[in-house]
């Protein structure tokens, strides 16, 4: 007799998941996969610990996951239905507002899951919403807009909104204006405005709108990034900056590491020593970016080996370098090229520049150049190349008039 076929149970296309919170209590979000893209839901529902001798706790967790079933059927059901035709998927119940707050804990998430404290890309979208906000309340009264409600003129208008903003600070109480009363630089216009239209993008691919409205904005209707000068350290300086004595030895050791990989702070400081591949010849870096979320495999040069602190007991999870915050480390950056003779306004960011810039200034090209810097697009790694071009000429330009 033929044994009865296993049947196989279809996997469901939302999952209940939890993220652990301080003291101890768990948010609930729904991890949703359909068509080979993820998406999360943050559902404001949250799990407390349950304390010995207090069946409430209980009774309030059991009605919370509850909860949660029944907006996790509610979400399946909508699946099935836009598949079957029977709903047309689209973005009428979805407030713009909402879904920037989502991406916003899709990307801490994500840099949650790659080992890193925060995301700066999740920052910037949260001010990007702050700036939303504000459109949003005077340019329609504050009646909340829909993602089916962006449209053309909703795009243009932001950016109109973006180009005559004031800068910002961000405070407990939302966005307050700069004391200097300046404007908005073009290059923080375009970050945030590329939030938006990333946001919308990844909408139009869940299927929640049918066509990403800043895509149809004209040229000059865009808000555009603006090129800035790019401070970086040459083969001279850095030999000044090595024997200059800093005041922090492990900024010092992990800016001359950046200068010599290219890796931003961000990365540097949430590097532990499981990303370290010390079984390769050269050492390589195995990591997964924290602005750009992409995976790399960096391999190390001599140099920049040398800068690494020595592993002695620690383990996989321990951090390479013990570096403070970020501000404190450009501070220490700071008196550091002071006292190494250095004139030049020089960041921890410059040591990505050095690195770049010395290489193609030794002729590697382009292309190897941008896949080492991760870069997504080698038209950003172009700007390093005119950099490089500027010093041949003014090397050519020393010539000028010797036989005069």
């Amino acid at each position: 007799m033929a044994r009865p076929k296993k049947q196989v149970k279809a996997k469901e296309p939302v999952t209940i998941r939890f993220k652990s919170l301080a003291k101890g209590s768990k948010s609930v979000y729904l991890d949703i996969y359909r068509d080979g893209v993820r998406s999360y839901e943050f559902l404001k529902l949250y799990l407390i610990p349950e304390r010995p001798g207090h069946p409430e706790d209980k009774t309030a967790n059991t009605v919370t996951m509850d909860a949660a079933n029944a907006i996790k059927a509610q979400r399946i059901k909508e699946i099935v239905n836009g598949e079957a035709g029977i709903k047309d998927r689209k973005g009428e119940n979805v407030l713009l507002l909402d879904w920037m707050q989502t991406q916003q804990e899709q990307h801490e998430k994500a840099a949650q899951d790659a080992g890193h404290t925060a995301s700066t890309c999740a920052c910037s979208i949260y001010t990007t919403r702050l700036h939303l906000a504000r459109f949003i309340d005077a340019a329609y009264k504050g009646k909340p807009v829909t993602l089916a409600q962006v449209d053309k003129d909703f795009c243009a208008g932001f950016v109109q909104y973006l180009k005559s903003a004031k800068k910002t600070r961000i405070t407990k109480n939302g966005l307050v204006e700069h004391k200097s009363g300046a404007a908005l630089s073009p290059n923080s216009c375009n970050l945030y405005y590329s939030k938006l239209a990333a946001a919308l993008n990844d909408a139009y691919k869940k299927g929640l709108i049918t066509t990403n409205p800043a895509n149809r904005l004209e040229d000059d209707e865009r808000a555009k990034m603006q090129q800035t000068e790019r401070a970086y350290l040459t083969a001279e300086e850095l030999k000044a900056l090595t024997a200059a004595p800093c005041p922090n030895e492990q900024v010092k050791a992990a800016f001359l590491f950046s200068c010599f990989c290219g890796l931003r702070w961000s990365d540097i400081k949430a590097l532990t020593w499981d990303k370290v591949n010390t079984t390769a010849s050269p050492w390589q870096v195995e990591t997964r970016m924290l602005k750009t979320q992409k995976l790399i495999y960096l391999p190390l040069s001599a140099e920049a080996v040398k800068m690494m602190p020595a592993r002695d007991a620690k383990g996989p999870q321990d951090l390479v370098f013990s570096l403070p915050s970020f501000n404190s480390t450009n501070k220490d950056v700071k008196t550091w090229v002071k006292r190494a003779g250095i004139e030049k306004y020089i960041t921890f960011h410059c040591a990505r520049h050095t690195f770049a810039t010395l290489l193609i200034s030794r002729g590697v090209d382009l292309y190897t150049v941008s896949k080492l810097l991760g870069h997504s697009s080698i038209k950003v790694t172009q700007i390093y190349a005119a950099i490089v071009d500027k010093k041949k000429q003014d090397a050519v330009n020393l010539l000028n008039g010797i036989l005069d």
